[in-house]
Order: C-alpha cells, then structure tokens, then sequence
C-alpha cells in the first residue's frame, strides 16, 4: 500500500536507537498506516514500536473511519469524551521501552505531559527527523499521486486565465478555482486559492477579497490541490488583458530566468541551498536582491510545505525521489509582484518538471511570452 510504511519506520526507529514512536500529526498517521483523520482538539496518537503490532489510540467517533483504514493491522484503544484519553494511551504505550519519541513541533505541551503520566519511566526524544527524512524521499506510487494533482493544477491555472476579465473580483476567481480545483477530482484545497492584482499581488500571502481586476494590472494565482492525499502546488502570473507594459515585462522575465535556473539546479547531490542559490542570484544581478524576500521553495507531499526547504543555509543534499516548488519572486509595494511556481521530482540527473501550465504574461490561454 502507498501509505503503509511501517517497515521503513521501524527500520529508522531502530538507527535511531529509540524504542517506539508516538505519533500525532495527521500527515505522520496516515503516513505509516493510511488513516487520515482531523483530530480537532481530541487526541488521535499512533504507537509504533519496534515489533509488534501497531497501536491506536482513537476517540469512539473516529472509531468505524479508522477500522476501515488500517483493517486488522492495527489495534486500536478507543476512548469516549467522558472518559478522556489518559487511560487508552497508558495501555497503548506499556511495553513499549525505555526511549519513546514523539513530536516536539507538533505535540502539544499538555499532549507531551499526558504522555509523559502514561509512561513515566520511559525517556521521551524528539523524533520529528526520523520521519521528515523517510517522507521527503517519495516512492513511485507518491510521485505518480503527485503527478495526478499536478494536471490538475494546471488545467486550474490556464482556466482561470480565460476568465480574469476587468471587472472580476479576486474573491470571485479564488472561488472558481476552489471549485474548479474539486471537479477536476481534487479531494480537498491544499490552501485557500490565492489570487491577487494590482499593488496587492506585492503580498506573497495575501487573502483575496472585493479587490476588481482592472486592465493592465498583474494578477497572481496561486492554487494547490490535494489527490490522494499529495499535494501539488502551482503560481502563475498574468496582465489582465491588453499587453504588458515594460516594466512588468522586465520584472516577469527576471523572475521567469531565476526560476528556469533554480529548476535546472535541481538534481540528486547537490545542496538544497544550491537551487536557492542558483535562483536568487538571478534577481539579485538584476538589481532586485532585496525584493525577493521568502524562500526559493519547499518540499511537497503529504503537506504542501515539508522538507526539504530550500533556503540559502539549507546544506542538506537533494536525494532522488525528492519532489520540491522552485518559486521565486520579485515584490514591489504599491506596484505589485510576480512570482512563478512549479513542481520539480529531484532526479540522479536533473530535474522532471510535474507542472506544465503555460507561461507568460499576456492573458489569451496558451500564449507564451
């Protein structure tokens, strides 16, 4: 199965010298068991150890969705809202061993202390490294998931071109793609579209609202989908009608350099920094170093953002398999910004682009600038 990796983990808990994991984060669960759930505030915890059958410890609503998913692989330890947790996670971690390790970026303190009541004399680690480092290096079965969501952005993105009329809000055109996104066959939003125009696309975060596109301003969409819980992650940037005028011309093509250059930076063995590298020296020989102010990307998977992140101290290597964003980008307060985003598979021998939506600034469907 895709999302049964338990082998895999075991063998990295051991290297690890650790005992047992004590998993929380969705993302992790259905990593190693394949059931995805939305805890809210109720504690959904996965027990890993070394041998031996995994352990879940579930809240009754949760009960039926989680026997489906894992079958009879996993036992699970059900708990009621009036009973609380504590009871079901004590059971769930006896035996396990002397050194636990959980999530400390995810678990909450009052999680790590409920914990720590349940197996009081065990030690418990951080263990967040063990599973970024088995998730960023995606199986072939990951990959062609990604690859799916991946059409999907695409035929998003170029539908969305065709509609950015003068006139149209963002909040309108972020609305389409959520739908859109979903009728393609997308599961669910990897984020809330973003769409923005005019000086606000200087806002590489920005929520769309009542804003009215208006001839001649850029606009920026960026969009992502989940399918089969992977997601890809796409930004193109336009001028809505008409043609661009120079100085969005220049910028675009800037930016368009910096990120045919980051992409091609892309292959097993280097540096992560290296494709950040490749891609800010780019805008920076421009003249616009200081308006490119985020990263150059980030690790897709189970989560839209995970490792590897692709920053300027990032030393650790690329590894095939490893599927990332190269997006950089230039913003202007009260001009606005481009940026352009496509999803890359890290290869032995250089990169495969999953993303193939059109580029270009102006806006008929297709047209390359």
């Amino acid at each position: 199965m895709m999302n049964d990796h338990t082998s895999l983990v075991r063998a990295a808990i051991e290297e690890a010298q650790l005992d047992a994991l004590l998993l929380a984060a969705p993302s992790n669960l259905g990593y190693v068991c394949g059931f995805f759930a939305n805890p809210h505030e109720r504690l959904i915890a996965l027990v890993v150890p070394l041998a031996g059958t995994l352990r879940l410890v579930c809240p009754s609503l949760e009960e039926e969705a989680a026997r489906t998913a894992v079958g009879g692989d996993v036992e699970l330890l059900v708990w009621r809202d009036e009973d609380g947790p504590d009871d079901a996670l004590r059971r769930a971690l006896a035996g396990t061993g002397a050194t636990i390790g959980i999530e400390k970026q995810y678990l909450s303190v009052a999680n790590a202390e409920r914990a720590a009541a349940a197996a009081p004399s065990a030690r418990l680690d951080a263990c967040d490294d063990v599973i970024v480092r088995l998730r960023a290096v995606k199986s072939e079965d990951e990959i062609a998931a990604l690859r799916r969501a991946s059409g999907i952005v695409d035929r998003v993105v170029e539908h969305l071109v065709a509609l950015a009329e003068p006139g149209v809000t963002e909040a309108e055109l972020s609305a389409e793609a959520s739908q859109q996104l979903r009728a393609e066959g997308g599961e669910s939003l990897a984020f809330e579209p973003l769409v923005l125009t005019g000086p606000r696309s200087a806002l590489p975060h920005g929520h769309p609202g009542a804003t009215r596109l208006a001839e001649g301003d850029l606009l920026i969409c960026d969009i992502g989908v989940f399918v089969d819980h992977y997601a890809a992650d796409i930004t193109r940037t336009f001028v809505v009608g008409g043609s661009p005028d120079e100085r969005q011309r220049e910028i675009f093509e800037v930016v368009h350099e910096a990120e045919r250059a980051g992409i091609e930076a892309v292959r097993a063995g280097v540096p992560a920094h290296a494709v950040d590298d490749a891609a800010r020296s780019v805008i920076a020989e421009a003249g616009y170093g200081p308006r490119f102010i985020h990263r150059t990307g980030h690790g897709l998977g189970l989560e839209v953002h995970e490792a590897p992140y692709l920053t300027a101290t990032n030393a650790e290597p690329l590894e095939a398999g490893m599927v990332v964003t190269v997006e950089p980008g230039i913003y202007i307060e009260g001009w606005g910004g481009v940026r352009i985003e496509d999803d890359v598979v890290v290869g032995e021998d250089g990169p495969e682009l999953l993303t193939s939506a059109a580029i270009g600034l102006p806006a008929p469907l297709g047209v390359e600038a």
